[in-house]
């Protein structure tokens, strides 16, 4: 009697165990992470304007494709303030926002946090949530910290946070809108300088500068020995006079810069012509006209062509192109040119004068 007691109670427990196995199996089995979220779609991207408060659309002046995201032309914004943009975008609501930046010209990458509304703006590094829409339309102000300012390039990352999952980010860069100027100086007495206004280039030393909020440069040159003569500009300003005008793009909400640049040519004064090679030329005085040099045989120049001189002017002797002419026995004749001077630089506005050599206007 006990052991058939007993059986039963096994049995019992067995039916007991084969249901809880039977449950535990077909419950349903863990869940998978959630799919990230679609990343959010830029709407306007706006900068401030000169009135406090009041900001101004942009254009992406590299529009976003498949490989590329958008470029705006807009930074620096100004230059006492860290750069501030204002952005509206779409992602869904609730969601946790999250804002990334990164200051390519200076390297640095930083997390931007989220300052709580009513909060004051922090003077750097933070963003602030102007209006949230119930469909996900997002309104923030975005300051970038004060160590960015000055780039010239700054690219940024918005992502969504649901659920614990990150979407892919919503990317755009934002290039220098300024132009740069760059000035270089050829010499042969290591002597000449020129300086801008506005201020910003002091050459040699500074002789490249950021222009954010004017349209034109003006350029001067100066000398520190009276022996020193300056010969003139040449490259995005032309002329002989001691200044010259650079244009640049008149600022604006989103414009691709310009970046001139400008060589001021230098030499050792003198009033007398150098002897030519070849032989002896006269030098015309001509009125309005300063002689700078004696040509050359062109650019490029013949192979193996020589510079001559005889009482007709300059001409130029090689072994290749040009004609055979009496006046380069068992040679060929090219003409001469005034196409680069003794320093090696394009001049702006020189002239063959025959016989004589190269002019220029004089000053």
């Amino acid at each position: 009697m006990a052991i058939r007691r007993i059986a039963q109670v096994l049995g019992l427990c067995g039916v007991a165990a084969l249901g809880l196995i039977s449950i535990i199996a077909s419950s349903p089995m863990p869940t998978q992470p959630n799919t990230p979220p679609a990343a959010p779609t830029m709407l306007t991207l706006e900068i401030p304007t000169n009135t406090p408060g009041v900001y101004t659309g942009v254009t992406p002046a590299v529009p976003p494709t498949a490989m590329m995201q958008a470029n705006y032309f807009v930074l620096p914004l100004t230059t006492t303030t860290a750069p501030i943009v204002r952005v509206l975008f779409s992602t869904p609501n609730p969601s946790d926002v999250k804002v990334a930046a990164t200051d390519v010209t200076g390297g640095q990458t930083v997390t931007i946090p989220r300052i709580a509304t009513g909060n004051q703006m922090p003077s750097t590094g933070g963003f602030q949530v102007v209006s949230l829409t119930a469909n996900g339309t997002w309104l923030i102000v975005l300051r970038y910290p004060n160590s960015f300012q000055g780039s010239k390039l700054i690219n940024t990352s918005i992502s969504d946070v649901v659920g614990g999952v990150t979407s892919a980010p919503l990317a755009f860069s934002m290039s220098f809108r300024g132009s740069t100027v760059t000035v270089s100086i050829v010499t042969e007495n290591n002597d000449g300088r020129v300086t801008s206004n506005p201020p910003g280039i002091d050459c040699p030393g500074t002789c490249s500068a950021d222009f954010l909020t004017t349209t034109s440069v003006i350029l001067s040159q100066s000398v520190l020995h009276n022996q020193t003569e300056f010969l003139g500009w040449s490259g995005s300003c032309t002329g002989t006079g001691g200044n010259c005008t650079v244009q640049l793009l008149a600022p604006g909400a989103a414009i691709i810069p310009v970046n001139p640049s400008v060589t001021a040519k230098f030499r050792i004064h003198t009033n007398t012509q150098p002897p030519p090679p070849g032989g002896s030329c006269p030098m015309p005085t001509v009125t309005g006209m300063r002689w700078v040099e004696p040509p050359n045989c062109g650019t490029p120049p013949p192979l193996g062509a020589t510079l001559l001189c005889d009482s007709q002017g300059f001409f130029c002797c090689g072994t290749s192109g040009g004609t055979p002419t009496a006046r380069c026995p068992g040679g060929n004749q090219t003409g001469v040119t005034c196409a680069k001077d003794s320093l090696g630089v394009t001049p702006g506005n020189e002239v063959l004068i025959q016989p004589g050599g190269c002019y220029e206007s004089a000053p």
